[in-house]
């Protein structure tokens, strides 16, 4: 029942299809990855200013900023979300003019990504497509999110802590952690060589709640056979779009408490998405209430809906927020009455 209402609000809320823009959402609560506090699990391993040199933590940030578009590499990693798990297959091309991208799921349905600048094509098999309204995971964080942390920062406490050993390779740790307990914070391990991103923790209070981690990977690999070519008859497609932007349409509702930091950053109609430079969640107005009002997390996403009484329609939350946070979100929110 619960999936069928969260089905219900993605095609709502038009989050059918989504790329990830700034971070990916929370574990649902039943997951138990890790129950150490970040602070505990860097401590768990040996630190020392020696071995991290005299960089900063934004220099880490600025190198994984970099890694993310300039390394050519390939490799496979896992995604931990909720009840989700997911492996998936990479290959990166940046040898080129514009960098080139395939990730291939490995288990489920087989979707094939390709990505070329700017444009992100699903490819599904055609004996077998699965849902084409699918989540589309590029990675837990976009080019963007070392600028949007750096913009951020009052918000965040940001400090390395040490080395470790991922997917055989030498790794820094960094720990993102924020300031109030209203956002999730993230324990990041970057390639000491490279700075690209070989595993991240998304937690809440200590909690880890979302997984993304390198099994292997291979900073010379051969892109021209691995980068191979789709057949369009096996395949069906479809190109990933974002929501369009409607800053005409006002909305008929406000929101009269938020977190420090966040606002209005993408707008169309009753519908508004809202962002620390981080974190992003959705806030939509429905005119007639046809959900039971929740607050839980479903798929990895904080999902709370609210009805504003009788006649005034349903509010819903949606995002990577803490499940408090967004119950507070949604009681203040009002419609306006002209």
């Amino acid at each position: 029942m619960v999936t069928l209402v969260f089905n219900q609000l993605l095609s709502k809320l038009g989050l059918g299809i989504l790329a990830a823009s700034f971070v990916c959402s929370a574990l649902a609560e039943q997951t138990e990855v890790d129950a150490q506090k970040p602070e505990e699990q860097f401590e768990n391993k040996k630190t020392g200013s020696k071995a991290l040199g005299v960089e900063s933590p934004e220099y880490w940030l600025e190198k994984m900023a970099s890694a993310l578009s300039d390394e050519t590499y390939a490799g496979t990693f896992t995604y931990i979300r909720g009840k989700e798990f997911n492996t998936m297959r990479i290959v990166h091309d940046a040898s080129g003019d514009a960098p080139r991208e395939a990730i291939l799921k490995l288990n489920g349905p087989k979707i094939d990504i390709r990505r070329s600048q700017d444009q992100i094509i699903c490819y599904h098999d055609i004996s077998d497509p699965g849902d084409l309204r699918h989540h589309v995971l590029l990675g837990p964080f976009s080019q963007s999110f070392t600028a949007l942390i750096s913009e951020s920062s009052h918000f965040y406490h940001i400090a390395l802590h040490g080395e470790d050993r991922i997917a055989d390779r030498r790794a820094i740790r960094l720990s993102i952690q924020p300031v109030n307990a209203d956002r999730f914070g993230y324990l990041l391990w970057l390639d000491y060589q490279t700075g690209l991103l070989l595993q991240s923790h998304l937690v809440e209070r200590g909690r880890v709640k979302e997984v993304f981690a390198f099994s292997d990977i291979d900073f010379m690999p051969d892109t021209q056979s691995l980068l191979t070519a789709i057949d369009p008859d096996q395949t069906v497609s479809h190109r990933l779009a974002d929501d369009f932007i409607d800053q005409n349409t006002k909305p008929s509702f406000k929101v009269k408490w938020l977190p420090d930091g966040f606002k209005v950053v993408r707008q169309s109609g009753n519908r508004l998405h809202f962002s620390d430079g981080v974190v992003t969640f959705s806030v939509f107005l429905e005119p007639q209430r046809g959900l039971p009002n929740l607050a839980t997390e479903v798929e990895g996403r904080t999902i709370v809906t609210r009805a504003l009484g009788k006649s005034k329609g349903q509010v819903t939350i949606i995002g990577g927020l803490p499940v408090t946070t967004a119950q507070r979100l949604a009681e203040s929110v009002e419609p306006i009455l002209y």
